[in-house]
């Protein structure tokens, strides 16, 4: 079955290696009641088999979650998840966290499982959560938990098993808020949620919109 501009819709510093898990950056939780949009120019599938593949302005989207590429192969599950590959020269990865910033991402290629939030950026991968910054061949960010970790390969074990630019990792400081009068420590503000991602003035986001 082949059509052209179809939506799908699914109802539901440098080291080798750095991971990080106790940043608060996991992504907004209303995206995951919403409803997944797979739409693109051209496209085939096998609805039996639940296999389909768009290509030309492929464009992700669940609430803020947004995953624009050139090309995507996806499985839909009985259980109304799906696993898509996304390819382009970027792919680009965006989403706002519970703290009313935003995660954006790039890669060459991007592996999404919709059960877990599981984004994962391979092959020129950059990742800003919002100030925060990493860079690797490979990021995996986990948008229902906030966790994330870059490494050289996605095989862990291959990681350190030939010459790379290992993994940059860019924390920014955090302004801490003054004691109150009674000298207690003041009450964090509500955060803030930004309504748009801010502008990446990297030339990997260049084509992100």
């Amino acid at each position: 079955m082949k059509l052209r501009h179809v939506t799908l819709a699914v109802a539901i510093g440098s080291l080798a290696m750095f991971s990080v898990a106790s940043l608060p950056a996991l992504a907004e939780r209303a995206d995951r009641k919403q409803k997944v949009i797979i739409n693109g120019l051209d496209f085939s599938g096998d609805a039996a088999q639940g296999i389909y593949k768009l290509s030309r302005n492929v464009v992700i989207t669940q609430g803020t979650l947004r995953i624009t590429a050139d090309q995507a192969d996806v499985r839909t599950r009985p259980d109304e998840n799906f696993f898509a590959v996304l390819t382009a020269k970027p792919v680009c990865f965006r989403e706002r966290t519970e703290k009313g910033d935003w995660a954006q991402g790039v890669a060459d290629r991007v592996e999404y499982e919709s059960k877990d939030g599981v984004v994962e950026l391979i092959g020129n991968a950059i990742l800003f959560v919002g100030e925060d910054e990493i860079r690797a061949n490979y990021i995996i960010y986990n948008t229902q938990t906030g966790t994330f970790e870059g490494r050289e390969s996605k095989n862990p074990s291959a990681a350190n098993s030939h010459g790379g630019r290992g993994v940059t990792f860019i924390l920014q400081p955090r302004e801490s808020a003054p004691p109150a009068a009674d000298g207690k420590p003041a009450a964090k503000p509500a955060p803030t949620k930004q309504a748009a991602p801010p502008k990446r003035h990297e030339p990997a986001f260049s084509r992100c919109a």
